[in-house]
């Protein structure tokens, strides 16, 4: 039971631990495209070249400089993801006789995701702030489902806070800087085998913060064209908490239960966008966005009072790319319509790499979105992206004598994503 226990439970709680209690199959991994309307609305296509309100904190910080007054955008998105699983031929534990189970209902879980950016223009100088939940993770399945030896329940919180700053070099390019500080909270939960047809359950808990940095650059091309690029840096935590391990009657399992520390990281983002402005009415936007998931390659393990290692799991993911195109319509003064499509590749190499807390796969974005300038002070902005996820089959194993075995199956997933930002310039 323990080796079982400790592989899966682990395994489970990084992809959990990295979220913002949101399902992360809205986008690849377990990044969360919730910063700002606008980019909802266009797929997050050129969204580091647009400098369009104040969530450029995020996507750019050098498009503070195309903010000419203080401005204050707060969003919130709701996230309603589905996440079904049908058991194709699972095998084990082979202490569980016989090893029953059910597809799990449905995993994804609804959520509404707030954030918040704002920008002080002075000069050639900006300086903002924001306020959001860049990665995040959450299934939930019915706790008798047949994979609840390696997942009942996972869920990460994560807010990251971003002070930036931006400076207007020449009068076509500006440069960004800002700094990151994240705060995290991860939660996972699987049945656990004590003996022969006896089950309890298992808990990993912790949670930890972390530094990064982001920037980037701005370059009007020519009066048509913008280009932006922008880079987040890695982030390393060490989650610190519990290891708890309960009989079915609530009772802890003698030597099952101490404090752990983790090692885990966020990995790296890079973005390349463009706008081209067609004509008063008509503009053109582009994105390719790479994401080093690599990093996001095993989780070590240690009991926290001897600082012995006590695991080092694989998870082998693979660097991944996401590419977006968009179309934005000018319809007059007040309107401004959106649409916009993209590519997101997964990092999860395959069926035996694929976690049930995080089972991801490659998907589509398919978006519309509007804005409306009520007046000049006053901004709103809606998106809705329907998220087409590729049918992806699952074939992960977990070890240990009695508590062995494999799950084989497939899942069926998709995301609707409804968002509205308000923007205030003052």
């Amino acid at each position: 039971m323990k080796s079982n226990w400790r592989y899966s439970t682990l395994a489970g709680a990084v992809t959990a631990a990295l979220g913002s209690g949101a399902t992360s199959v809205d986008a690849a991994g377990f990044f969360l495209p919730y910063q700002g309307a606008a980019a909802i609305g266009n797929s997050l296509a050129g969204t580091a070249a647009l400098g369009e309100d104040a969530s450029t904190v995020f996507w750019n910080p050098a498009g503070m400089s195309r903010i000419p007054t203080r401005q204050i955008s707060v969003a919130g998105h709701y996230s309603d993801p589905s996440i079904d699983f049908t058991d194709k031929g699972s095998t084990g534990p082979a202490a569980i006789v016989p090893a029953t189970g059910g597809n799990g209902g449905d995993a994804g879980t609804a959520k509404v995701i707030p954030n918040v950016f704002a920008v002080l223009p002075f000069g050639a100088w900006a300086v903002g702030i924001g306020v959001s939940a860049p990665f995040g993770n959450k299934t939930e399945y019915e706790p008798s489902w047949r994979g609840r030896f390696q997942s009942t329940e996972s869920e990460l919180t994560m807010i990251n806070v971003n002070p930036s700053v931006s400076y207007q070099a020449t009068p076509t390019f500006a440069l960004g800087f800002g700094i990151n500080y994240a705060k995290m909270e991860a939660e996972f939960h699987q049945a656990a085998v004590l003996g022969v047809n006896t089950e309890g359950s298992a808990t990993l808990t912790g949670d930890s913060t972390a530094w990064g940095l982001n920037a980037g650059l701005l370059w009007q091309a020519t009066d048509e064209t913008r280009l932006g690029f922008s880079y987040r840096s890695k982030m390393d935590f060490e989650l610190s908490g519990n290891r708890q391990v309960l009989t079915a009657g609530g009772a802890a399992v003698p030597g099952q239960n101490f404090t752990i520390e983790a090692d885990l990281t966020v990995p790296a983002i890079a973005q390349l966008s463009v706008v081209h402005e067609l004509n008063d009415n008509w503009s053109l936007l582009g994105d390719i966005m790479f994401t080093q998931w690599s990093e996001v390659n095993e989780l070590v393990v240690r009991r926290q009072s001897t600082g012995g290692v006590s695991d080092r799991l694989a998870f082998q993911f693979k660097d991944a790319w996401r590419g977006s195109v968009a179309v934005n319509y000018r319809v007059n003064d007040g309107w401004l319509l959106r649409s916009g499509v993209a590519y997101d590749q997964s990092p999860v190499k395959g069926a035996g790499e694929r976690p049930t807390s995080l089972p991801d796969s490659d998907r589509i974005w398919v978006s519309i979105g509007a804005r409306w300038d009520i007046a000049p002070a006053h901004r709103l902005d809606v998106a809705y992206a329907r998220v087409i996820i590729k049918d992806s089959d699952i074939n992960r194993s977990t070890t240990g004598t009695a508590s062995a075995m494999t799950l084989t199956g497939g899942y069926s997933s998709s995301a609707n994503i409804l968002s509205a930002q308000y923007t205030f310039s003052f």
